[in-house]
This record gives C-alpha cells, structure tokens and sequence, in this order.
C-alpha cells in the first residue's frame, strides 16, 4: 500500500456544516449537514462534458426547488447527526438532532437514491405512547441512536431506536403481508422498556443514555454518571432463545471518562454460510446457542476520554467454562443451576462444545464438562401419563402476551415485554415443556437428546444446502465447483471428535445397558399403584430404546464423515476435473445434491462414479493405485471396499498390459487380474469387468469370472431348484436368485455373440489391449481378425461345454437354439442336453417349444435312439400350427416311420404298434392331402369364405377319417375322397363304392364337356388309370366289372373306339386274364342294357381285339400265364362261336362277330400248339 502525499479529489462545501459521514462497501459517500439535508458525493475518474470529477448532490432537495420556495413555506432546518445504513436491504435512515427519521430508498442494487418517508420526532413518541400508555411519555424523547436490524435478524423488524431512557423502539419500513420488498413507509411496531424498569423508581435503570450500539440482539448503552465516569449498559437474550416470554440478560460497567465512541469489532463466522438463494426462502439467522460453536467471541471497542476499553461478550459456552474454572468442578451449584436454566438437553449440547474442542490448554475443562455432561444430563425415563401437581419452574413454561405488532393493524398492548412477568391466574394452565401424555411413553434423557442436537447444530449449515455450484472459466465453458472446499476439514473435525466421544464414553454406553439398571431410576414418572416389575420393564424400555437410538446416530456421524472424507478428496484431485467424468445425468444429480440427499439411499452411483474417477486419473498417468485405494480405505471403508480396492488393483494389471510383449507375462498378469475380480465377485461390477477382460481378449476369463460371480451370489443353486419346479410365481427367492445368475450367464453369451459376429464380419472392431495408458473399458482400434475370432469363439464354447453348471448350460442351450447353431448344438456331448431338451419341449412360447422339439427328435436320432426319435416326430407331425403345412406334417411322419422301422427290429412290441400307428396315420395324412388338393382345384372355379376356412383348417392339423369323410369329402361332394377315405377306413359298401365311381367318371365328363371327344376319352381315361392303379388291387373298391360296364355305355353312347375302355384298363395295370373274365361275365349276363345299342355283339368285338392285342405280343405274360390264358380264352371264343350260330343267318353283324372270332380262335390254337 502506498500513501499520496496529495488527496485525489477535493470540493467546495458550499457554505454546508458537515456533522457526520457514512459510506457503503460498494463505495458511495453520504454526508449528514446541519441544514438538515443529506447529500452524496459523486466521483469518477475523469472529469468530462457533463460533470465534473467530484461533485455532491443534495438527496434531499434540489437547490433551485429551495430557490423557489418562499421561507414561510420552509420547514425548520434539523441538522442530521446520524447516517445508518442497511446494506442488507439497501435503504438509508437518517436520525436529525430533534429525533426525526428519514428513509431513503437505495434500490435493488444499492445505487438509487429516492427519498420515502419521514417520521418526526413527535409522531414517534405518540406511537410509542398509544402502545405503553402506562409509561410517561418522557421517557420516548430524545432519541439519542438509530441502528439497522438486519435480514438476519428480523423479517417485519427494519430500524430500532434508543432514546436516553434506554427504551428500544422498533420500526417497520413496510406492511408485514407486503409483496414489494422495498420500503414504503415507516412505522412504530414494538416497544421494550430498559432493563430494571418501573415506574416508581428510577434506580437500577439506565439513564441519561448519550451514546449506544445495537447489532444482532446485543445493545450497548453510555449512561451518564458524573463528568469524568460514564456506567455502559450491555443487554442481550441469546441465552435465552426458546423461552415463549422474551428473556434478556443485562450487565452493567463502569467506564473512566466521557465515552466517545463504541462499535464492534468485524468478525466472520468459522465456517461456510448459507446461500440464501438456496432454495429461494429469506430465513432469520438461528439464535447463538445453535451457531456459537462456529462464531468467534463477538468484540466491542470503546473510546473514552480516558483510553480504549476492549470488552468480549460471552457465549453460553464460555459462560459455562468460566463458571467450570471458577468453581473448580462441575459439582456444584453454579453448573447445577446452568443445566436448570438452559434446560438439560441445550446444557448437555453446550459441555459437547467443550468436551470435542480439542484445545490442550483445556483438558481439565474437558473432563469437568465431561463430568457435567453425565451427571446432570439426566436418565432415560417412562412416563405413565401420571403426574404430581405442577409447580412453576426450569422445566415449565408459561405463555405471555405477544408484544408484536402488524403495521396494517390497530394495536394495544396491555403489558410491555421486558422486563414483564406475568402473574398466574387461576385459570391459567401450566405444563411441562414436553407436553401431557394421556398413555405410557419413554421420554429420552437430556444427554441423548443434548447429542442430537450438537450433532444438528454442526450438520446445520450442509443440511439443506447445494454442496456443488458452477463456475465461469470462460463465455463458453462452465465447469463443476464445491461450495464448501475450505471448511470441509472443520465439519470432518468436528464430527470426529464427536465420534471419538461417543466410542470413548464406555460410562454412558455402559450404563444403557440391557439389564435396565440406571443410577437414577428413582426418576421415574409414574405412581404408587404400578407395580415394580412393571416399572423395570418399562425401565428397560426406555433404556432400550436410547441405546438403539444412539447407535443409529453413531452410525449416521459415520455416514457423514465418510461422505464429506471423499468429498475431501475429491476436491484434492481437482472437483471439476472430477465431474468431468461423470455422465449428464449423474452432473445433473450432483448439482442439487445436499448432505441431507447424499446420505439417502440410491447415491452408490454418485459415489462410485466420483471415486471411479479418482481412480481414473491414476490410471491416465499409468500411476501405482495404491496409495490412493490404501487413502480412500481409511477415509470412507463403506464407500469404498476392500473389494473396490481389489478391482482398482486388477483394472491397473490390465492397463499395464500396453507395454508387456511376452505371452508368460502377459498371462500371468491376466490370471493374477482375474484372480482379484474372483475374490470380490459376489458384488462385483460385472459389466465393466467383462468389457475389461474383453479389452485384453481374454475371453476365457470372462467366462470364469461370470461362472464365479453366479456361484458366489447363489451358493446353494437356488436358482436350479427353482427351474426345475416350473418357476413358481409365489417363490420370490428362488426368482431373484435365478434373476442373479441369468444375469451374469448374459454376459458370456454377449461375449459369445461378439465372437460369432466378428468371425463372420471383417468389418467389426473388437476391444483389445491398449497400448498407451488409459481407461480400461474404452475400446481401441485393434482389429480382430476372422481367424482370431474364430479361434477364440471355439476355445470359449469348448471351455462352456465343459462347465458343471447345470443352470448355465440351460442358458447356453436355449441361446444356441435361438441363434439356430443347432448343428452345433447337437454335436455337444453332455448329461445336461436332452433334460433341457424335454423340458424346452413342454414349456416356454409355442415356437421355441416347436424348436426344442425340432432338435430333440434329431439329438434322438443322432443318437440312435430311433425310437424317441419316431415319437418326437409323432408329436411334431400332431402339433397345431397355422405355420406348419400339412406336407411338412407328412414330413414328419415319413421321417416317424423311417425311424420306427429302423427300431422296430431291436425293441419290443410296443415299437411295432407305433409303426403300425404311424403308418396308418401316414395313409389318413395322405388322404387329407387329396381332400386339400379337391377343395383347392374346388376352389379356382367356387370362391367362398367356406372353402377358404376348410383349406386353412386342413393345412393346420391333422385329422381322422371320420372328419375327413363326414366334414369335408361328403360335405363338398369330392367322390374320389370319398372313396380314397373308405379304402384307407377298409370300409366296404358296394353299392356306395359303384355310386361313388359313376360320380367320378360324371365328374370328369362333365369338366370335359365342352373339350373335344378325343380330350374327353383322353382325360376320362387318365382318371381311371390313375384310381385303377391305385385300388386295382382290391376288387372291393375298384369294381372292374362295374366301371367296365359303365364306361362301355359311355362309350357306345359317344362313339367312342372300340378298344377305349379296354386299352384303358390294361394301362391301369388290370391283369389280362383278369379283364377278359370281366367282359366274358358282363357278356353271359345278357343285361338288356346292351340291346338297345347292339352293345351285346360289342362285347365280344373288344373280346376278339384283346385277344388280337395278346396275340400280336404273346410274350408281355410268363410261359405259365400265357398258356393258361390261351386255354381259358380258346375255351370262351368256342362259346361264342356256338351262340353265335344260331343268329348268323338272321344278323349280318353277328356273322362279322363270328368271322372276327374264328380268326383270333384259330391264332390261338397255333399259338397254343
């Protein structure tokens, strides 16, 4: 700092008397003249066009308005004396030498100047006189001091006034419901009388008060006593600040001289405040037995003509100190009647202040406030809700008469508040301070209650408060910054002597013991009709439950103190750099976090991520983790395990596997990694473990870890009874257990699933080791290559297959089948696969039961268990299903058969009836077919929604005979089903089978109507080759002579050739003989149907061309065949001769019959010789 011998600025006074000067911390300068104005000294740097450097201007009134005014007009000049400024609120009081005040309004932001309000001398002193009318008036004059009351201190209080009597006079700049926080007025509210006032006498008062001193409840005064001594005045109630009757203290002191001048020395408190904007509310600062553990001894000065006097106003702490070193010990009166004034449990709070001090000088008074603490702090209690007659005392309070008035509202006051008591009436009620029980209730003792409450009173300030703001480094970047940095090793301190007290005091826990003995039981609020059992069970209660209490809050201090340790931390490692790491949502919860919300549950990730990035910068600088895991184990155990300093330790292995080329090293590293995650498994991070093994291609160690990890969480496998008892709903244990171990088989099968891709895909990155220091889980640019991934993917899946772990093979299973690695899965070899197999089949979703079953019939197979197998693909073929067709169903049931037969010649019978079951289901599936194939041709000539419905019904399942036969093939006319179903049914009618085959060839000659005759004769005949070849075998549905019959009609009727049917039944594959016996039968049985269109002779002209066609190609029979078939066809062909005879003459077309027959006779015989 350096002096200049020359002032800076310098103005005319203008004639102005200057009596006094007050200035404000943003540098205004206001000046109080005896002309009873007030003005402001404007100054800058440079004087310009405007103004001049350094000027002053008169708030008060302008000077060409006092020009103007006439002097009849002008008020009585009232020279200002006093300036007093609330920079808290940004108004100015001024006090004249009359006693009147002026209020001038400085702004929102401390730079207006508007004058409001002015209250004379002589409206004051009627205020006060309309509120204490039983007071002289005499006593309101001459106000001799005007002080500010602070926001602090007061919400509706503003200005406080001292007269020369020693009254207070309180005033209000506004309404108290105002919404507006700027004065608009001014107005006498309260009133409080001196210390030892009475209105019959004058001693023991203050009097002739010429000076005085008011700031946060404390007042001096300078009282006149003679010319050289002045007696000071000091009143104050911090002691008392929970008393319904307003309670103030008072000393008095004589000082040499004429005092000149008094204020207080300028203190700040020991720790962090409040930031009002904290939650938007104005709050009054708490009384000073809450905060005087955190607040310097408060220092006045005073100036007098004999010297300067430095006086310390006392806290009850020091109160309580000096009466400990004065009397030499803590049992006595004095400490006795400490504990009755201040109550036990604000007494017990303040020997707590002493005893975790900490000073060495004071170690003596630490142990008689200890003393303090446990004798007079009182004992646990019950209380029977039975109580003696109340007498007035400490522990009892009386309410009085409030002395506050509302501005807006008319107030009369019929007592004053100080030093008032009030007298009990007869009806007046008293009770104790905790209230009357109508019921038993355990009532804690004052030092349980007095640690509670300095526990409280130390957390006050974190409590509620944003323990994180932001800071503007620059216009585009705002980073994280901690509120409470620098005195977070005064709350760590605090708190740990406090701790320190708690688990050193083995008298107090000792004595709240289960037993329920306490010295003081005698205390006990109850009457004489409880019994003694009952006394000492509800002792013991009480005893029980202050015990239980104590521990919780033991616990809650240690919460603390581990929470603002790794704050401490924290803030050593750089807060912003810190909660650079964090993700948004994790710096969006810090920003509102308090210590109330940091010691709730569902924080572990905010600390985990703050101490991962701890962590993390060591990690960045490939530094040793040890120092610090050793650091953040001591300060915060709970926070940060032992466990998590095994998983810092295995995530530097990992790290450090950049620099190391040598496959042993590396190795040895790995395993000595996995082994630390092994052994901090059960609560592990198996996320950010997998994505680190993953990092060092270290596959098979995410497959142990995640095998380890399961095991540990589920130790005895609850998780398999509960899978293999289907999963009750009912079984919350045996559900979150098997939710555990799901969870960590799914990262070995993401493991597997990333293998698999990369083996396919040479596009995908895969993590890798790092080769420069940093982050385990960040990936790097290490490419794995298709061979590697397939290397790795088999060294993986073999060493999966080889797990005892029946649950995760489960897993495994169900996750190949999903993937369709159901080639692969069939190969494995293991005890676990068909149980997984059987039970997929039976349980899960429709389509992964249909899977399951897929692969269990082809593990049977494989396994030569064709059997099974046969049953499976029984089951397959039978399973309803809009997705599975009815050709994949006979799919299925060929494949049943094949594996039946393969069965059927090394088991029981049992398997023969499957065949046989099977088979026969084949052939009623194969019909179904032919039903399915009708309706579709049905279906391209008749659109309707039935057929449709019938289509999809018969393509979803399988169905029985019956069904086919009475739902579908008689319900849609389809003739050929019909009959293909009787002849699978093995039903024989003969008059419905010749109906059904006259339907069918009406069928096909109707769908060829409009074709020519030669298509017609072409399309009938490939239908009945087609059904001859099919039922020709069996007379009972393939009626030879029927359809010959009906057809050779059709065929007279159309003009068909001659050969037609015939030729029609040889390539259905009728034998020769066969068909010549039919034709030799219909021609012996004379029908008269053939006469009408001479059909008789036809008969035997499509005899005589069979038999040249047999002729013509005598080998297509065996030699056996062959001359039984000429025997049997000479013998009719002489038949037909002699019948024919006796119609040669009378019938041309019999003679040419005859001719015909001789030939084909007389190629017989040679043939035949």
């Amino acid at each position: 700092m350096n002096l200049l011998p020359s002032p800076l600025y310098s103005l005319p006074s203008d004639n102005c008397h200057f009596l006094t000067i007050q200035g404000t911390s943003g540098g205004r300068l206001f000046l109080g003249a005896r002309d009873g104005c007030l003005y402001e000294i404007l100054y800058q740097a440079q004087d310009n066009w405007f103004s001049k450097k350094c000027r002053k201007v008169n708030l008060t009134s302008s000077s060409l308005l006092s020009f103007l005014t006439p002097s009849f007009l002008k008020r009585e000049e009232e020279p200002i004396i006093q300036i007093e400024i609330a920079e808290d609120r940004n108004v100015l009081y001024t006090r004249s030498e009359q006693g009147s005040i002026q209020v001038y309004d400085l702004g929102e932001d401390g730079q207006a100047s508007t004058f409001v309000t002015e209250l004379s001398h002589t409206s004051i002193t009627k205020s006060a006189s309309q509120i204490i009318k039983t007071v002289d008036k005499s006593n309101f004059q001459n106000i001799v001091h005007i002080s500010a009351v602070g926001k602090g201190e007061s919400v509706c209080l503003h200005l406080v006034a001292v007269t020369a009597s020693g009254v207070r006079m309180y005033f209000s700049m506004r309404p108290f419901n105002a919404v507006t926080s700027r004065p608009s007025m001014l107005k006498l509210v309260h009133v409080r009388l001196p210390p030892g006032f009475s209105g019959s006498t004058t001693s023991q008062r203050p009097s002739k008060v010429h000076m005085a001193h008011y700031n946060r409840g404390t007042l001096l005064m300078a009282s006149s006593q003679a010319e050289d001594m002045d007696l000071l005045w000091a009143t104050g109630s911090d002691c008392f600040p929970f008393h319904s009757e307003l309670m103030e203290t008072h000393v008095s002191i004589p000082i040499g001289g004429h005092m000149w001048a008094m204020t207080e020395e300028p203190s700040e408190n020991v720790v962090w405040k409040r930031d009002p904007k904290d939650d938007g509310r104005v709050r009054c600062d708490p009384p000073l037995v809450v905060t005087q553990h955190m607040e310097q001894l408060r220092k006045f000065v005073l100036l007098s003509a004999q010297g300067t006097y430095m006086l310390t106003k006392l806290r009850p702490v020091d109160q309580l100190r000096s009466i400990l070193i004065q009397n030499q010990g803590y049992d006595n009166i004095e400490v006795e009647s400490f504990f009755k004034l201040h109550k036990a449990d604000q007494a017990c709070a303040t020997c707590l202040i002493l005893i975790c001090s900490g000073l060495a000088v004071d170690n003596q008074v630490v142990d008689w406030a200890a003393g303090a603490f446990f004798m007079h702090g009182g004992d646990p209690t019950y209380d029977f809700g039975v109580r003696p007659p109340a007498t007035l005392g400490a522990n009892y309070s009386v309410t009085g008469a409030d002395v506050t008035m509302n501005p807006g509202l008319s107030f009369h006051p019929a007592q004053v508040s100080t030093p008032h008591v009030s007298k009990l009436n007869a009806d007046m009620t008293i009770a104790p301070a905790g209230g009357v029980t109508t019921g038993g209730q355990v009532i804690l003792s004052g030092k349980h209650d007095g640690i509670y409450l300095y526990l409280a009173r130390i957390l006050r300030p974190l409590w509620d408060s944003k323990l994180v703001g932001e800071h503007r480094v620059s216009s585009s970047k705002v980073v994280m910054k901690s509120r409470i940095d620098d005195e977070l090793k005064w709350f760590m301190e605090q708190l740990s002597t406090l701790l320190s007290f708690l688990q050193s005091s083995t008298q107090y826990m000792a004595s709240l013991s289960n037993d329920g003995y306490l010295p003081n039981a005698g205390r006990l609020m109850t009457s004489n009709h409880i019994d003694e059992a009952t006394k000492k069970k509800c002792l013991g209660e009480a005893v029980a439950k202050e015990k239980q209490s104590l521990q919780q809050l033991m616990l809650l201090v240690n919460s603390c103190l581990e929470i603002l340790g790794l704050w401490n931390i924290v803030c050593d490692h750089q807060f912003e750099v810190v909660c650079a790491a964090l993700t948004e949502a994790q710096v969006a919860q810090l920003k509102s976090c308090t210590l109330r919300s940091l010691l709730s549950s569902g924080n572990e990730q905010i600390f985990s991520a703050m101490i991962n990035g701890i962590i993390q910068q060591y990690l960045g600088d490939n530094a040793c983790t040890d120092v610090i895991s050793n650091k953040l184990r001591e300060t915060c155990p709970s926070l940060y395990s032992l466990d998590d300093a095994k998983c810092s330790k295995a995530n530097e292995l990992l790290l450090s596997l950049g620099g190391i080329a040598t496959a042993p090293e590396r190795s040895a590293l790995l395993f000595d990694a996995l082994n630390l995650y092994k052994e901090v498994s059960p609560h592990l991070n198996l996320q950010e473990v997998c994505e680190s093994l993953s990092n060092a291609r270290y596959y098979d160690g995410v497959l142990d870890i995640c095998l380890t990890t399961a095991n540990k969480r589920d130790p005895q496998n609850i998780a398999l009874h509960y899978y293999k008892h289907g999963e009750p709903s009912d079984d919350q244990t045996g559900y979150n257990m098997y939710t555990a171990r799901l969870d960590c088989y799914n990262y070995v099968l993401d493991t597997l699933k990333f293998l698999l891709s990369t083996s396919y895909n040479t596009n995908v990155m895969s993590p890798s080791v790092p080769s420069k220091p940093g982050p385990p889980n960040k990936q790097t640019n290490s490419v794995l290559t298709i061979s590697e991934a397939e290397h790795y993917t088999e060294s993986l899946y073999n060493l999966a297959i080889k797990s005892n772990d029946e649950l995760f093979h489960v897993r495994l299973y169900e996750w190949m089948v999903n993937n369709e690695l159901t080639d692969k899965l069939l190969q494995v070899s293991s005890p676990y696969l068909e149980d997984y197999l059987r039970r997929s089949a039976t349980s899960g979703t429709p389509d992964f039961q249909f899977q399951s079953l897929e692969v269990l019939w082809r593990y049977y197979e494989k396994n030569k268990n064709y059997s099974s197998a046969a049953g499976i693909l029984n089951i397959l073929a039978d399973k309803p299903s809009v997705s599975l067709d009815l050709l994949q169903r006979i799919e299925y049931l060929c494949r049943a058969v094949m594996n039946a037969k393969s069965a059927s010649f090394r088991v029981d019978k049992m398997d023969g009836d499957l065949l046989h079951e099977l088979e026969e289901k084949l052939d009623v599936a194969k019909v179904q077919v032919l039903v399915l194939e009708s309706l579709r041709r049905l279906q391209q000539n008749y659109r309707s929604q039935q057929i449709d419905t019938a289509i999809s019904k018969l393509n979803s399942k399988l169905m029985d005979v019956t069904t086919l036969y009475g739902e579908y093939a008689e319900e849609f006319d389809l003739a050929e089903c019909r009959l293909s179903i009787l002849h699978c049914a093995g039903h024989y009618d003969s008059v419905l089978i010749e109906s059904l085959w006259t339907a069918i060839i009406d069928k096909e000659f109707e769908l060829t109507e409009a074709q020519s005759r030669d298509n017609k004769m072409i399309v009938v005949q490939n239908k009945v080759i087609c059904l001859g070849k099919k039922f020709g075998t069996n007379d009972k549905f393939f009626p030879l002579s029927y359809i010959i019959k009906d057809m050779e009609l059709r065929s007279l009727e159309s003009g068909y050739d001659v050969n037609w049917v015939a030729n029609t039944m040889k390539l259905s594959q009728i034998p020769l003989l066969q068909l010549l016996q039919s034709y030799d039968n219909l021609y012996k049985a004379k029908d008269p149907c053939w006469r009408n269109h001479g059909g008789q002779f036809h008969l035997l002209m499509v005899i005589a061309s069979l038999l040249d066609s047999f002729l013509s190609q005598p080998h297509s029979l065996s030699a056996y065949e062959r001359s039984r078939f000429i025997a049997t066809a000479d013998g009719l062909v002489s038949g037909y001769l002699v019948e024919l005879q006796s119609s040669t003459i009378a019938n041309p077309q019999a003679q040419s019959t005859a001719k015909k027959l001789r030939e084909v006779q007389s190629r017989l015989q040679r043939a035949y010789s």
